[in-house]
Order: structure tokens, then C-alpha cells, then sequence
């Protein structure tokens, strides 16, 4: 054998969809070798901090996994999303729940009241659930026109029309973006040499009608977004088209305080989160999944317990998804988003439907005296759902301060989730229920519901 080349048989799976297995002197992480798979593979890379490389499958040995199953998406395994789609899905949900009791495992070694990690709700739909496509623009050797995403660590820009997890009447509309785009010869932007008109194309869905918005360069030719306009203008289900230019090289699709032009009727759909309309434009966010986000909010104010009298502080609230849900129950809630623009949708929504629902703008880890008086004295249920890194010292100093008896922690990120928990078990806060929830089917992505009591 090379002295490259080794025996792996994959234990688990990554993030990134790799399976992943020991041997003699370093763990080698393997795509499209799933758990219980045996390869010979040829090392790629080597890691120069740690006993880790990267390889690919030269040979496979010995049966395949009963789990393995036929990717749904055409471009799986070079677009980089979805990687876990050739696990069947009981398996990936046995994964996910094993990453959370992973990540958690020292909050459950220290925990006495016996409380463990419940299986995880799994998602009603595995394929088309995913109200918003992110497109990349990008153009092909011979020169056409791609809508797609990155290739995993590359800038090349593959071909993602045909994806199965979007709503398919975003798939549709994303087809016909493209051949709009084309035929209005709008050039696709150039990251390298910094030239090009279309860099994004963003396409909402909800109820049926769509937005989409076209992420350009500053400088682009009206007249080309014009002739997509009128392109798209024929599509039955297009509520609304918008031009957000972008000259930005951070990464950012939809810079904090852009301005839409809009094209086509308006800039923005309207979502309902707890039977409440809410305003949402282009770059706000919205969990993909809508109907389980639904089941997971719903899930949140029935474990908060709500009585006409309970007083309940929404802590990165976003558009109103938890806080509307604690509202509807009954709640009196303050709920605080950085997001400007959100705020101001929510403080509407809350309004329009006659809920007790104060909405203010502010950073959860820094507010200023102001508005930490807003929040009002001894609350009895704080909820919290921070970013994938988590909170910060200055929430957790926070919720130190507010005192209250339950929070209610929604977390994106298993292993900050388990910091956190360590940090606030510091200030007697222990678990009682923890409830893992499949939002992104096909990623290794779970989302988790803690409720600790003081």
C-alpha cells in the first residue's frame, strides 16, 4: 500500500458529512464514507496542529450501510449543503441526538434529577420545507449563467437548480430568474477582479407567493433589472421583486441597513408566525423550516407554563417568533432584538393583533440602563435563543441580574449550548427538560430546547 494511502472504518459522521475514523496515529475524516463503512482512502491532508487528516475513498471494502440511501438533491456532494443526505433520516436523527448528549455531557454528569437529552421531533418534511433559497451567481466555462453555491473551501460556484429542499415553486422561480437574468445579459459578479453585476439572488415563499431579491452591484444597469422585471412579472406566484446593491467583500449577503429598490409590487411577504402576520423583507430572519419552527415555539410557551399574570422577557427575539407565541398564551412580554428593522416589524405585528408585546432595540449583552428598566423587575420565565456561538458574558450577566425563577434556552449550537449550561448551572440553574428539534433535515444542524429551573 502507499504510504499514503490507509484503512479507515468510519465511526461518525461530521458536520461537514465526512465519515470519520481512527487510525494507528491520527483520526482521517472521509467523505461519502458513512459509519460502518471500511475504505481504503488516500490522505489528502494532514493537519500540522493535531492528529487529523483529510482523505478521499480509493477503494471501498465490504458491504455498504444499511442507512445508506440516495441523495434527494442532484448536486449532492459538491454544492456542500445537505451533507448527511445519504444517511437515512431515523439515522441521522439517532446522530443528532447523540451530538447533543455529546456536547452536553458534562452538564449531564454534574445534573441529579436523572433529566436526559428526549429523542429528537423529528421534522414532518425531509425534502421542500425550506421557505428561502440563497443563490450564488456564477458563470460557466462556456460562459452561462449558474445559479448555485459554493463548492465546499472553493469559490466555484455550482449549479444548485433542481434542489429538492427548497419549496419547489422556489426552485421553479429560481429557473426563471436565471433565464430573466440571462436574457437581460446581466453579468454575474466577479469576486477576484472585482466586476459584474448579479452577485445573489434571495427568493421567499409563504402561502404560496414568492419575493425575490437581487443582490447587485452598485452601478448595475437599470434598464437590465427592469427587463427581469418584466420577465418575472408573469409568473402567477411573484408578489414581489427588489434590487439590493451590494459592494461589500465581508461576505455579507444583505448588509445590516441596505435600502431595496423595489421592481415589482412590494419588499417584502408576509409570514405568520402564532397566527400573527408579520412583515418580512429580504434580509431578515426567518427559520427555513416553517412548520416546525411552528411546533418548536409552540413547544416553548407550553413548557414556560403561561398564565394571564406571567411576565416573560424574549431575549434575541428576531421577528417575534417566541415572543408572539408567549403573547398569544397569555404573556405580558418584553422582547429585545438588536435587528432595528425587525424590531419595528414586530412592535406592528404585536400591535395590529392586540397582544401584550413591548418590543426594544438593543444588544441583549450590552443594554444600557434605559432599557434594562424596561424589562421590568422579577420576571417569571426568560427565554432565550442567542446566535451559534451563543451568549455572551454580558447576557449571562444578565439573566444573573433578572433573577428569574425558569429560563427557557433555544439553542442553534450544541457545543455553546453546553458552555452556557456550565456557566448558569454556576448560578443554580439546572435542567429538567431538554427536547432536540430537526429543523434542517440532511444537515448535521439540530436545534435544542432547555428549560432550567433556579
Amino acid at each position: 500500500m502507499k504510504s499514503n494511502r490507509c484503512e479507515v472504518e468510519a465511526t461518525e459522521l461530521d458536520d461537514a458529512g465526512a465519515g470519520v475514523g481512527p487510525t494507528t496515529n491520527r483520526v482521517v475524516h472521509v467523505p461519502n464514507l458513512l459509519p460502518g463503512e471500511r475504505a481504503e482512502v488516500a490522505i489528502d491532508h494532514l493537519s500540522p496542529h493535531k492528529a487529523e487528516a483529510w482523505g478521499h475513498v480509493v477503494r471501498r471494502l465490504g458491504p455498504s450501510s444499511r442507512d445508506r440511501v440516495p441523495p434527494a438533491c442532484p448536486a449532492f456532494g459538491r454544492c456542500g449543503g445537505c451533507t448527511w443526505q445519504h444517511l437515512a433520516y431515523p439515522a441521522q436523527l439517532v446522530a443528532k441526538r447523540r451530538r447533543v448528549e455529546l456536547a452536553l455531557a458534562d452538564v449531564l454528569a454534574i445534573e441529579t434529577r436523572g433529566v436526559t437529552v428526549a429523542p429528537v421531533r423529528a421534522s414532518p418534511q425531509i425534502t421542500g420545507y425550506r421557505n428561502k433559497g440563497k443563490y450564488v451567481a456564477g458563470r460557466t466555462a462556456d460562459d452561462k449563467l449558474v445559479l448555485g453555491a459554493y463548492a465546499p473551501r472553493s469559490h466555484h460556484v455550482i449549479d444548485t437548480l433542481g434542489c429538492r429542499v427548497v419549496a419547489p415553486v422556489i426552485d421553479e422561480i429560481a429557473t426563471w430568474v436565471r433565464g430573466a437574468a440571462e436574457g437581460a445579459k446581466l453579468t454575474a459578479y466577479d469576486e477576484r477582479v472585482r466586476s459584474g453585476e448579479l452577485r445573489y439572488v434571495i427568493i421567499r415563499e409563504a402561502a404560496g407567493d414568492v419575493m425575490v431579491a437581487l443582490i447587485v452591484a452598485s452601478g448595475t444597469s437599470r434598464a437590465k433589472l427592469e427587463q427581469v422585471a418584466n420577465s418575472l412579472a408573469g409568473h402567477p406566484a411573484v408578489r414581489g421583486l427588489v434590487a439590493i446593491e451590494n459592494d461589500r467583500r465581508d461576505g455579507a449577503i444583505v448588509p445590516a441597513g441596505s435600502s431595496a429598490k423595489v421592481l415589482i409590487g412590494h419588499g417584502h411577504l408576509m409570514e405568520e408566525l402564532a397566527g400573527v402576520p408579520v412583515e418580512v423583507g429580504a434580509g431578515e430572519f426567518v427559520q427555513v423550516n416553517r412548520a416546525q419552527a411552528a411546533a418548536m415555539y409552540a413547544r416553548v410557551a407550553e413548557l414556560a407554563s403561561v398564565t394571564p399574570a406571567t411576565r416573560a422577557i424574549d431575549l434575541f427575539a428576531g421577528l417575534g417568533g417566541i415572543g408572539l407565541h408567549l403573547a398569544r398564551a397569555g404573556a405580558t412580554v418584553v422582547a429585545v432584538e438588536i435587528d432595528r428593522d425587525a424590531v419595528s416589524q414586530l412592535r406592528r405585528a404585536a400591535e395590529r393583533a392586540g397582544l401584550p408585546l413591548t418590543a426594544l432595540a438593543g444588544d441583549a449583552g450590552d443594554l444600557p440602563g434605559d432599557l434594562r428598566a424596561q424589562l421590568g423587575a422579577s420576571p417569571d420565565v426568560v427565554v432565550v435563543n442567542p446566535p451559534r456561538k451563543g451568549l455572551s458574558e454580558g447576557t449571562r450577566e444578565l439573566l444573573h441580574a433578572l433573577a428569574a425563577p425558569m429560563v427557557i434556552y433555544v439553542s442553534c449550537g450544541p457545543e455553546a449550548l453546553g458552555k452556557d449550561l456550565l456557566a448558569l448551572a454556576a448560578h443554580g440553574y439546572a435542567p429538567d427538560v431538554i427536547e432536540p428539534f430537526d429543523l434542517m433535515p440532511g444537515t448535521a444542524q439540530i436545534e435544542t430546547v432547555v428549560r432550567l429551573r433556579r
